[in-house]
């Protein structure tokens, strides 16, 4: 398929508009890590499909990275069953945009792959706002196991909150373990008092790569 501007659409630009769409956004650099490409490659390739119009660029943050996001005509493009975010929630931007990271790190550590909630909510059914319940930020699958959930927590939660959260988890049969990623100690503290005695869920540190 050939795009604006002489621009042939490829498979790989599916996955990519997919993978993207997944999160909700993501910045050229995170693109770059997806596509395990150099940087003249990668951003040659993500200007092309923002000037065919199949994602969007936007700067949040004053300093930050700019994001892409995928547009109404990259999700059809791309064959992806989920439409794209609209206004960026500039309350979770933070942690969003660091769930790109860390998804990328636990892929490449690992070799499985990554969902993220966007998809999870999707497949389950549960894509409207206010849902009920708890989602898990994503869901790491290795081999044949059953997926891992994966928790980015940069912010205490109520300790109400985070006992519901654990105690979903201690009935869920779904997952094979439950990894609690934070930068924080004090949020540290706090799943480990509430995990107690539920030896499938860890608590690791982010890496630097994420943190930054």
């Amino acid at each position: 398929m050939r795009g604006k501007g002489g621009m042939i659409f490829q498979e790989r630009d599916s996955e990519l508009l997919r993978w993207v769409n997944g999160f909700g956004f993501a910045s050229a650099e995170q693109i770059k890590g997806w596509m395990g490409v150099g940087n003249t490659a990668a951003y040659v390739r993500v200007k092309k499909l923002v000037e065919a119009g199949y994602m969007s660029r936007e700067r949040i943050l004053h300093g930050q990275a700019r994001i892409h996001k995928v547009t109404k005509k990259g999700v059809l493009a791309g064959g992806d069953s989920i439409w794209p975010v609209g206004q960026i929630n500039l309350g979770t931007f933070r942690h969003d945009f660091k769930l790109v990271d860390l998804a990328l790190q636990l892929e490449k550590e690992t070799g499985g792959s990554f969902k993220p909630d966007r998809r999870i909510r999707h497949d389950e059914g549960l894509s409207g706002v206010g849902q009920l319940g708890h989602i898990a930020d994503g869901y790491l699958t290795i081999g044949e196991e059953k997926p891992i959930a994966v928790e980015l927590e940069l912010s205490v939660k109520s300790r109400a909150r985070i006992n519901s959260i654990i105690e979903d988890y201690g009935g869920n049969l779904d997952v094979s373990e439950v990894w609690y990623f934070t930068d924080q100690s004090e949020v540290a503290r706090a799943i480990e008092k509430a995990a107690k005695g539920y030896s499938f869920i860890k608590i690791k540190k982010l890496s630097k790569s994420v943190k930054n």
